[in-house]
């Protein structure tokens, strides 16, 4: 695998854990929780990507749970809603989860071109005449 190939290869993986932080989020975000100090399952951690260098090129990504705060949501059939039926939301946004998926597809089809142009270059290489 050419080095051009092997850097597309980790930018591939990371639109895919794009892909899947998104896809999470989006379908947990109607998922409540109870508040802080009040018995009852966890409010959903929305997810996010987080990127490092390699010291050789490309990128390494790793989901994780984004610092955010959740929301007030207002539920009072739920039984861990608090004496004002208030619960926990995830603080998830989903025109901002549509973009991110988009930005996950168009960097997969980037990273990809990549991939077949260096297979190209290769293939190009191989075939030529001295």
């Amino acid at each position: 695998m050419s080095p051009a190939s092997a850097i597309a290869m980790t930018g591939v993986a990371a639109a895919t854990r794009r892909l899947e932080a998104s896809a999470s989020n989006i379908a947990n975000m109607r998922s409540n929780g109870a508040l802080e100090g009040v018995e009852g399952p966890a409010v959903y951690a929305p997810l996010e990507v987080q990127l490092a260098a390699q010291a050789t090129g490309g990128v390494s990504a790793s989901i994780a749970p984004a610092a955010r705060t959740p929301l007030l949501a207002y539920d009072p059939q739920a039984s861990f809603a608090n004496a004002k039926g208030f619960v926990a939301a995830p603080d998830i946004d989903l025109p901002q989860e549509m973009i991110r998926l988009a930005m996950a597809s168009y960097e997969m089809a980037a990273n990809l071109a990549v991939i077949r142009t260096a297979d190209d270059l290769a293939k190009a290489v191989l075939e030529m005449r001295i």
